[in-house]
């Protein structure tokens, strides 16, 4: 049965591998070939190779290799490189005072185009700078904006290990990261010590995550009851995960370190949570804004787009604004309830009563303007309550009094 040599290739160091039909070349890994992508052929560098046959799946989708590279293929010679244009991008960059930084050029096989990745604070308006950059490289020119992880990769660099960094040596993809991992294997949340280059909790926290949890399984609970071999019995303080060695205190008051497999378990403590890394004090190392910065994983991610926006909710309008001040007016009153009764502790009697008199005349008052401007919908605006109707209810007249009215 016949099947289909797959060709994985990367095209730039530690990127993401893509397949392509082998056809009938005899390739190795390390060998320079040139495909056909969806912007014209390329060149990539071979670091898979597979064979698989015509039944299993279908493999028409996939694009063929073009060739072998030649050495015309690889002789850069007399083109542009990417340091030229690195330099060039900074100038224009420095000429047009733009706030972002150039960290890596790409130049597509041929040089028919050139890909610049610059990271920035913010939004960059580089309409400008790219006329400029395809005026002056004589190409087309596509710019890219990068994340701190993805600048990292780029540019390259040293960790706080002595090596190079893991995502620009042989990490592929990005895997989310989380401070759970760290509090996981009893590491203290020390920024210049959780955190790489790139600002962001080490990718190498995910390596050993898995062994932590599994070993972190079989540690007893804190506050146990154990029974050793010799018959003696003690309680649990404290575990080693990487040891997986118990530390008991035991009835003579002594302290001893027994691995897990001697111990039997008599009793177990269920109101003792899982503490082991008590001794660490994490929230005196960083507070937690410090914390979701360094966090990556995808659910804090999550909880940074729903978070709610608090001027918005500050901004709505209220429905009812008469009762909104009518509720002032009256925590007012009450506010100023107690003061007033104080400041006329030595009034008289009299006068205390005078004066719950006089207010007790003022409330009725002012009912009486509101049924009056309530009533008169089509009256005269410039009517003052009360004052403008007669006994019978009757408007007064608006026309003035002549002089034989008033002898009359």
């Amino acid at each position: 049965m016949s099947g289909v040599n797959i060709v994985g290739v990367q095209f730039r160091r530690a990127g993401k591998i893509y397949d392509f039909h082998g056809k009938d070349f005899l390739v190795k890994l390390g060998d320079k070939v040139v495909v056909e992508t969806e912007r014209g052929p390329s060149l990539a560098e071979v670091k898979r190779l597979d064979y698989a046959l015509e039944g299993d799946q279908d493999f028409s989708k996939l694009k063929p290799i073009l060739r072998i590279a030649n050495r015309k293929d690889l002789d850069s010679s007399g083109r542009l490189s990417a340091d030229d244009a690195t330099k060039f991008a900074k100038e224009k960059i420095k000429a047009l005072n733009l706030d972002m930084r150039v960290i890596n050029v790409e130049i597509q096989f041929g040089g028919n185009k050139i890909i610049i990745y610059f990271s920035a604070p913010g939004r960059v308006d580089f309409r400008e700078l790219v006329k400029e950059l395809a005026g002056g490289l004589k190409t087309r020119v596509e710019l890219k904006q990068v994340g701190a992880r993805d600048e990292a990769k780029l540019a390259g660099g040293i960790g706080i290990c002595g090596r190079e960094f893991c995502c620009s040596s042989f990490l592929r993809e990005f895997v989310p990261v989380s401070i759970k991992m760290a509090k996981n294997q009893n590491l203290a949340l020390n920024p210049s010590k959780v955190s790489g280059g790139c600002g962001r909790l080490l990718c190498c926290l995910t390596y050993e995550d898995e062994t932590y949890k599994d070993l972190r399984q079989k540690l007893l609970p804190k506050g146990a009851r154990v029974r050793l071999s010799d018959g003696s019995f003690g309680d649990v303080i404290k575990g080693d995960i990487l040891n997986q060695v118990m530390l008991l205190e035991m009835d003579s008051g002594e302290q001893r370190s027994v691995p897990i497999s001697e111990l039997e378990v008599v009793e177990k403590n269920s109101g003792v949570e899982d503490d082991w890394a008590d001794d660490l004090d994490f929230d005196g190392l960083m507070n937690d804004d410090d914390l979701a910065q360094l966090d990556d994983s995808e659910q804090v991610s999550r909880q940074r787009e729903s978070r709610p926006d608090d001027r918005s909710s500050r901004r709505k309008p209220s429905s009812n604004r008469r009762s909104r001040d009518q509720h002032r007016s009256d925590s007012s009153s009450q506010a100023s309830g107690p003061r007033g009764s104080t400041s006329n502790a030595t009034d008289s009697p009299e006068s205390r009563s005078s004066s719950s008199s006089e207010s007790g005349q003022k409330r009725p008052r002012r009912r009486s303007n509101r049924r009056s401007r309530g009533g008169k919908k089509g009256g005269n605006p410039g009517a003052q309550g009360g004052n403008d109707t007669n006994q019978n209810g009757s408007s007064a007249s608006r026309r003035p009094k002549r002089d034989s009215d008033s002898e009359s």
